[in-house]
């Protein structure tokens, strides 16, 4: 059985404007990490007293499309009217951090399903949304001081992806379903997981399956357990 093919992991950056085609062609797994978490500076967010006026998404003002309790934080997702720009707010009393959400450049669009979160010594949330039978998403941990974002956006050619606590240390990982035929196939009988830190790294690959429905957890909660991962 050949070995499954390394998905794409897009790097992100603050201040790039790029299409979603270049990305797929120049961000390949290996160039994304080598040497460890993608280079340059992360992404950075906004501090400050509730805001008085309106925030804006895009062009328009934003609404709220999902809201999660987290740890005494509420966290939200903000959208403009088509789903397509987005930021994360999310603080307690009269101090919020906002973040831009940045998967709406690879043309994923936000639904009130977009946003999860799980507990744990670290809590971890996860914002997707679907671009064609893909999905791509982003992660947010609350860190010790403050809530942070993950520097990359990682994709799930299979179209699923979730949060789990693969190795039992207490902070969710995220679980992709991939396709070993690649997005857009009409037909394929190669199915794996993908599973990946906070850190941005990638922790392992199960075992190619000829039918999605054979991955563990398919299709809700993806779960793999850590015995079953081997390199990618």
């Amino acid at each position: 059985m050949s070995s499954a093919p390394k998905s794409v992991v897009v790097t992100m950056w603050a201040s790039a404007v790029v299409t979603v085609a270049a990305l797929v062609t120049v961000a390949s797994l290996p160039n994304a990490l080598d040497g460890g978490t993608p280079s340059g500076a992360p992404p950075t967010s906004t501090t400050a007293p509730a805001p008085q006026g309106q925030l804006y998404c895009n062009t328009g003002p934003c609404k709220v499309l999902a809201t999660q309790r987290v740890e005494g934080d509420q966290v939200e997702l903000l959208t403009d009217k088509n789903g397509g720009n987005g930021r994360i707010r999310v603080g307690r009393d009269n101090t919020h951090s906002i973040f831009e959400v940045t998967i709406g450049q690879y043309a994923a669009r936000l639904t009130p399903q977009s946003l999860s979160c799980v507990l744990g010594r670290l809590a971890v949330c996860l914002v997707s949304g679907e671009a064609g039978d893909t999905v791509t998403g982003e992660l947010f941990v609350r860190g010790p001081e403050a809530w942070e974002r993950a520097q990359s956006a990682y994709v799930a050619t299979a179209g699923l992806m979730n949060l789990h606590d693969v190795d039992g240390n207490g902070v969710a990982e995220l679980v992709t379903a991939q396709s070993s035929c690649g997005s857009g196939a009409s037909y394929c009988d190669s199915y794996f997981l993908e599973v990946w830190s906070t850190e941005t790294e990638q922790m392992g690959c199960t075992a190619p399956v000829t039918k999605i429905d054979r991955l563990p957890g398919y299709p809700s909660a993806l779960a793999p357990a850590k015995s079953a991962l081997r390199k990618c």
